[in-house]
């Protein structure tokens, strides 16, 4: 439509144009009645846009025309960078028409692709997608952008739009794909590049060239870091050896106090506490009197505390003796143990008597009192390794009072568990299996005898 009225214009104003625009003459013409003619004010923003009609370029905005014949005019504004815009302008006798455009800025579509395709595009710090990527309406400028695509050189690329037409961007990918095998001693350390995991040692793959940061750690060793350059098509080996952290021992026992021997060294005796000691077996020995010596293997691992409790097996036995009645003396292995007391006030029964320390094996225990009857019984005994073992009882007879009758009649012997001071009957042994009871009226005297044999 817009040409329709542009061809319309010139067919009814070309004369009259003419008239106005064209350089005149040197011959003068006859003057013109000009009360048909108008002006026109033309302006745009921006400003500066060159002002067209008929094909002639007639100044820039802001431009006010001279008088004109009234009639339709089409205007023609072009300014770089924007687009071309023709605006109808329809001139009033003796009037000044106003006519403003806003032009509009000139755009470009770009597409930016890459070889391989599927690389990764970033405009101004952004992302804005995988190649190829479409942009629609870029304005007249400078622009830049980086291409980049695992496996492949990074390509940083610009271009300008100066008009509207479209721009297609091809970038050609370098490949930058490098190896790195990696092991390490010990192996299965966990592996760290540039902060990503890569699983454990050892390790082979494929990395961008460059230089990367590796990270390996295990426990019970020091994290090992270095960093490794990888060139395209290349293979870059590394081989790692970790170093190993101390750990720590302790070493208890039960009962505490034993002698505490290390890979054959005397380190004193238990409890043992070695706060940095290098990762490895040690054999431990212990050992104490009454109790099994005791060795092992133990193993430190790297940067991990080992705490030990052992429990010793006693080797010693014990025995234990009843032996009636008080006032027997004790012999193990013929040494003086004790000599038998007195269960409460009872004359006839002893405490029971229990001898510790024994070494596994056979023992003699001997009773023995040169005024009993027997004055002397041996019995052999055999003690197992942490066992206690009962004696059956060992009886004796031995005189502890003397009684004097009225009559004059002496006999020493033992008085039984039911005598009294107030007893007006009780009972006397005079020997093994014989005894009387007495009136305690018949009774001029009752010494008590303190018959104790010598060690």
């Amino acid at each position: 439509m817009m040409k329709r009225l542009f061809f319309s214009a010139v067919c009814s104003v070309c004369a009259a144009a003419a008239l106005v625009f064209l350089p005149s003459c040197e011959k003068k013409m006859p003057e013109k009645d000009t009360s048909d003619y108008g002006s026109m004010n033309i302006t745009s923003e921006p400003a500066g846009a060159e002002v067209s009609i008929l094909g002639k370029v007639i100044g820039a905005t802001p431009y006010v025309t001279k008088p004109v014949p009234s009639a339709m005019y089409i205007v023609k504004l072009a300014m770089d960078g924007y687009e071309p815009a023709w605006i109808p302008v329809n001139v009033s006798p003796g009037r000044q028409v106003e006519a403003h455009v806003a032009l509009v800025p000139e755009n470009a579509t770009v597409i930016i692709d890459s070889d391989p395709t599927g690389a990764h595009v970033q405009m101004n710090g952004k992302d804005i997608g995988d190649t190829p990527v479409l942009l629609p309406d870029l304005a007249l400028g400078s622009y830049s952008a980086s291409v980049q695509m695992q496996g492949y050189t990074r390509r940083d690329i610009s271009w300008k739009v100066q008009n509207g037409r479209p721009i297609l961007i091809n970038v050609p990918l370098m490949n930058n794909i490098g190896t790195l095998s990696l092991d390490s001693d010990p192996e299965a350390a966990e592996i760290e590049i540039d902060g990503r995991t890569y699983g454990n040692t050892p390790f082979k793959d494929f990395l961008e060239q460059g230089q990367h940061k590796i990270r390996l750690t295990k426990n019970g060793y020091k994290p090992y870091e270095k960093i490794v350059t990888v060139n395209r098509d290349e293979t870059t080996e590394v081989s790692a050896q970790m170093e190993m952290l101390p750990g720590s021992l302790t070493i208890e026992s039960e009962p505490t106090g034993a002698a505490l021997f290390i890979n054959g060294i005397d380190y004193g005796v238990t409890p043992y506490k070695r706060d940095v000691i290098e990762a490895g077996d040690y054999t431990v020995r212990l050992s104490m009197d009454g109790y099994d010596t005791l060795e092992q293997t133990v193993t430190v691992h790297p940067g991990e505390p080992m705490n030990r409790t052992f429990t010793l097996d006693s080797n010693l036995g014990s025995i234990v003796l009843s032996v009636n009645p008080p006032g027997m003396n004790i012999y193990l292995d013929g040494k003086f143990i004790c000599r038998t007391e007195a269960e409460g006030k009872s004359r006839d029964v002893s405490r029971r008597v229990t001898i510790k320390n024994l070494t596994s094996g056979e023992h003699t225990v001997t009773v023995s009192n040169k005024h009993a009857k027997p004055d002397v019984q041996t019995v052999k005994i055999t003690v197992g390794k942490g066992k206690t073992e009962s004696v059956s009882e060992i009886k004796a007879w031995l005189p502890d009072t003397t009684i004097i009758l009225k009559n004059g009649s002496k006999y020493s012997g033992r008085l039984t568990d039911k005598y009294s001071d107030d007893a007006k009957r009780f009972s006397f042994r005079h020997s093994p299996g014989i005894t009387t009871e007495y009136n305690r009226d018949d009774i001029r005297e009752i010494i008590p005898l303190k018959i104790i044999d010598s060690e």
